[in-house]
């Protein structure tokens, strides 16, 4: 590989190895080591590839789109613009992690009575709220850094674009989280543990149009991500799937 595509390689080293982590928590405490090993070759090798080809390769048929129109009215080249990744690393990612949850089963007295639904506790909020603060700080330079540039022409203000659409959908995500968890749905408290999914679900939901949506879109993308989070949280434990930090829910945001 040349020298000047090292960087190429390096970024899709990071995204492909996010979208096999995003399977990690949602299949947390009760897969074995090797399965780990097995399920993260192929992802990152086979699965993670070949999707992002479709999207962002120069002959990608996602990337090339489709042409609309007759030949009287002109024709328009509708193609597909994903970012920063929101189908082609968190989608592939929340999807793998879904199946993977409902074939394995719950972990041990997870659903054995109802009641376990929405008391069966994790070990530490600050551990949880450290690692949301640190993917909420790494999403800056994910979304911004999909420019892949920063010298040309324009390049410093679409990271500009993207950084700050990330952290409005994020807060916004966040907040409509918080208070519909309290009022709406769950454990009718204030939940940290919901407001920190909420705004992680922004940030995954906004990867996608982040370089181009409005500000007051991005708000309303967070909005919208952060109840679809609710919904299917909300949908995986009626169905009885264990999903422990919530990574379903969270990546199904990006649906939007």
């Amino acid at each position: 590989m040349p020298d000047d595509l090292l960087s190429h390689f390096f970024f899709h080293f990071v995204f492909a190895a996010t979208a096999a982590t995003i399977v990690s928590g949602a299949m947390a405490e009760r897969t074995d080591f090797k399965a780990y090993m097995i399920y993260s070759v192929v992802i990152t090798g086979f699965m993670y590839p070949v999707v992002s080809h479709w999207a962002w390769a120069d002959e990608g048929w996602l990337f090339v789109g489709i042409n609309i129109g007759g030949e009287n009215n002109g024709t328009i080249n509708v193609a597909y613009q994903d970012f920063a990744g929101s189908s082609v690393v968190h989608m592939v990612g929340g999807i793998a992690a879904l199946v993977g949850a409902a074939i394995l089963g719950p972990r041990l007295g997870r659903f054995d009575k109802e009641e376990h639904n929405h008391n069966f506790q994790g070990h530490t909020v600050p551990l949880v709220a450290l690692g949301g603060f640190i993917l909420f700080f790494g999403f800056f330079a994910f979304n911004g850094g999909s420019q892949a540039a920063i010298s040309n022409e324009n390049d410093g203000v679409v990271v500009a674009i993207a950084i700050v659409n990330t952290i409005i959908c994020g807060a916004a995500a966040a907040l409509i989280a918080l208070v519909v968890g309290k009022f709406v749905y769950g454990t009718k408290k204030w939940s940290l543990l919901t407001t920190i999914n909420g705004g992680l679900t922004g940030m995954v939901a906004i990867c996608a149009g982040c370089n181009s949506a409005y500000a007051w879109g991005a708000a309303v993308i967070g909005c919208l991500g952060s109840l679809t989070y609710l919904g299917v949280s909300a949908l995986v434990l009626k169905l009885n799937i264990d999903d422990p930090v919530d990574a379903v829910g969270g990546e199904y945001g990006v649906m939007l």
